[in-house]
């Protein structure tokens, strides 16, 4: 979304009311994205019962928080796993090739 003179409005309801949101998004990604947004609220509002609207939003933006990291880390994870897991299998084709170079 860098290119904003190219961002148009989309107009989404979360938690019950309605947002023109600027982006160069499609609008199929900007209702999705509303779209979580509200059920995570609406899982908020069910778990946490009466609640205003403003603490539900707060409250569901922080376990999307919290979700996103937890998902950078496993990512971090398995990239560090891919580059050792490559490494080792590169050394296996290397040692392979000088072997067979030896005969």
């Amino acid at each position: 979304m860098a290119d904003t003179d190219k961002a148009i409005s989309h107009t989404v309801e979360i938690a019950g009311e309605k947002y023109a949101i600027r982006s160069t998004a499609d609008r199929e990604e900007v209702e999705r994205c509303a779209r979580f947004l509200d059920e995570n609220i609406s899982e908020v509002h069910r778990r946490a019962g009466l609640m205003d609207s403003y603490r539900a939003t707060i409250l569901a933006a922080l376990s999307i928080t919290a979700r996103y990291f937890e998902a950078q880390a496993d990512l971090a994870g398995l990239r560090a796993r891919m580059t050792r897991r490559s490494g080792s299998l590169a050394e296996e084709v290397e040692a392979e090739l000088a072997e067979h170079a030896e005969s």
